[in-house]
């Protein structure tokens, strides 16, 4: 699957401006979103958001190569307030470099691992539709589409089911 070696590791205070930078990306590959609650919104949202990071983390993982090189972040934040979290909502931006090399799907496994290790019961994620790559990409992880919301589409992946039994129906 990938071309490079890929690591992935918990994040640290000292990713935030890349996984900010990452998140961002992410953001502006929606631009029906962008459009409908404007960039210098959504802008503030995020710094806001990653100024209180450090102090207050939600789970966070980097991907990196070989010799370090950061490729990638993904963000889970919960989507209720119950213990334990019931659903996380996936965010995920890949280098623009590293992108088609197994980055996201090594950042999606270690986001399901951790979501499971958790015991919730799902993992939701929003999708600009014109964004075919990262739709196929969540595809393949074994997310289905639930939902429009906000021009976006919303996927879900049901936690209970099997990884194995996902592979062998896509295969």
């Amino acid at each position: 699957m990938s071309a490079i070696p890929i690591t992935v590791r918990k994040a640290t205070a000292e990713d935030i401006p890349f996984m900010q930078a990452m998140i961002w990306e992410a953001i502006l590959a929606s631009p029906t979103f962008v459009a409908q609650h404007g960039a210098e919104t959504l802008q503030q949202y995020e710094e806001h958001y990653w100024s209180r990071w450090a102090e207050r983390p939600d789970p966070a993982f980097v991907a990196l190569d070989a010799i370090g090189h950061k490729l990638g972040a993904l963000t889970l934040k919960p989507n209720d307030t119950d213990e334990p979290i019931s659903g996380w909502r996936l965010g995920i931006g890949v280098d623009v470099h590293a992108r088609g090399q197994g980055v996201g799907y090594h950042l999606m496994e270690q986001a399901i691992t951790f979501a499971r290790e958790k015991s919730a019961q799902y993992i939701n994620l929003f999708v600009d539709p014109m964004n075919t790559q990262a739709i196929a990409l969540y595809r393949r992880v074994g997310f289905v589409e639930i939902a429009e919301k906000d021009f976006l589409i919303e996927m879900r992946m049901d936690l209970n089911e099997t990884l194995s039994g996902r592979e062998a129906s896509d295969e």
